[in-house]
């Protein structure tokens, strides 16, 4: 039995049959509201709907709160092999559709559904409207996604070279530990975690660990191979180049492209390349803060979100 991500304490949780059957999970946030429009929230590659639980929390102060679980993350089922084709932008896009459905089954179909996603969970919301045509929502607020520009670009170049130092560190991931404190611990005493809420931290590590069948310890929920596959996914620039076929209201979210020697990252230097082809779309800026701003101003994301869902009416 997979454990979810976010406990029953803090939301209610269910299965959802992904697009070849793999199964995901679905949580509805526990909060104060339970009427009007919702927010659907989407991950990043190698976290789960836990990591963000704080920040969810405070989401749903102000309207009722959706998340999902990935594939092969958080309280989801692993993908079959092989990991190349089933972890395809194509089957994510899909897999959030059918969330999308599973959502409407609790809400109805005339409630409007607003979109967030951090990294590649924003990659799948485009892929389904710019590729697949499906638009089922209200809003959406992007927080990074990895869009990678197609190779009549020069910033594609740029895009596959650190994809590869991202997927080699993917691999060389570190998968088991003693506990989700020791976890904490690690990425705690690592600068490039140094801006990080703690509470935020503390949701991260918890959620993306669950403990071995042995019970020897704790093990990473994503495997290290799953995320690994799910940065070589985003290497595939055929989003981009339908991207002007998105059409809803989008917020483009971008940090500070990396500086030479930190984390590889290249989505920062995308945002301003999408934000210019979704039509409408606009862009926000967060200086000072790098691809895990969602992590390190918390309060700030969310206050760009809900500034977004009130101009979107």
């Amino acid at each position: 039995m997979i454990p979810p991500s976010i406990s029953e304490i803090a939301a209610d949780a269910e299965w959802v049959d992904g697009a070849d059957g793999t199964a995901l999970r679905l949580y509805r946030l526990h909060g104060p509201i339970s009427e009007g429009p919702v927010l659907l929230f989407g991950h990043a590659n190698g976290f789960a709907a836990g990591s963000y639980l704080p920040w969810l929390q405070r989401a749903a102060e102000h309207m009722p709160v959706f998340a999902y679980d990935s594939r092969g993350h958080g309280g989801a089922a692993r993908p079959p092999e092989p990991l190349a084709d089933s972890t395809h932008v194509d089957l994510l896009a899909k897999d959030l559709a059918l969330v999308v459905d599973a959502v409407r089954q609790h809400i109805g179909e005339n409630i409007p559904i607003h979109y967030a996603a951090h990294s590649y969970s924003g990659l799948a919301a485009l892929r389904l409207g710019a590729v697949h045509d499906i638009q089922p929502f209200a809003s959406a607020a992007l927080f990074e996604p990895p869009i990678s520009p197609t190779p009549d670009l020069p910033e594609h170049a740029l895009s596959g070279e650190l994809s590869f130092g991202l997927i080699n560190g993917a691999e060389r991931r570190r998968r088991e530990w003693d506990s989700p404190q020791a976890f904490f611990d690690r990425l705690d005493g690592n600068k490039h975690y140094a801006a990080w809420d703690r509470a935020m931290m503390a949701a991260h590590t918890s959620a993306t660990l669950r403990p071995k069948a042995d019970g020897t310890g704790y093990e990473l929920t994503c495997d290290p191979a799953v995320e690994a596959a799910g940065y070589r996914m985003t290497l595939n620039s055929s989003t981009f180049r339908y991207v002007h076929r998105f059409c809803c209201p989008t917020i483009f979210v971008a940090s500070d492209p990396p500086e030479a020697g930190g984390p590889p990252s290249w989505a920062a230097r995308m945002q301003w390349l999408a934000s210019e082809r979704v039509p409408g779309a606009k862009l926000v800026h967060l200086p000072g803060t790098s691809h895990m701003m969602l992590f390190e101003r918390p309060d700030e994301c969310l206050g760009h979100l809900l500034d977004h869902i009130r101009a979107a009416g």
